[in-house]
Formats: structure tokens, C-alpha cells, sequence
């Protein structure tokens, strides 16, 4: 895959938590509000999620899981 930032051919891999959850946290500009995003979880620990890494730009790409329920 290509880096759509730098064009870079990126590197497929996996990026690994040691807790039962990966969360993406915000907090809006105008509102000071606090947003947290469940991205993946697993009920038994060791969350992973597949993606692409630029070692040039330093980006990565992730492919969010399904989330049922």
C-alpha cells in the first residue's frame, strides 16, 4: 500500500495492546467536551488491530474491526 501522505510504499502489520480495549480520545476545540471512541476490544487482553506504517512520514493506517453489538 502506498503512504497517502508521503507516497512511500508502507509496511503491512499489526498493532498490539496489552488491555482488553484500543479507545481514540478527543476533546472538541469550541466545547471543551470529551469524546472517547471504542476502535477494538477483546474480551481475553491482547487487542489487535491490522494496519500500515510509513517508517518514512511516521503514519500509520488502520483497518477498524466490526463492532458488534
Amino acid at each position: 500500500m502506498k503512504c497517502p501522505f508521503c507516497q512511500a510504499e508502507m509496511s503491512e502489520g499489526v498493532l498490539h495492546a496489552g488491555s482488553r480495549y484500543i479507545q481514540w480520545k478527543t476533546v472538541e476545540k469550541e466545547t471543551g467536551r470529551k469524546q472517547e471512541y471504542l476502535l477494538a476490544k477483546s474480551y481475553m487482553g491482547g487487542v489487535k488491530m491490522e494496519g500500515h506504517l510509513c517508517p518514512y512520514c511516521r503514519k500509520l493506517v488502520l483497518d477498524l474491526p466490526d463492532m458488534e453489538g
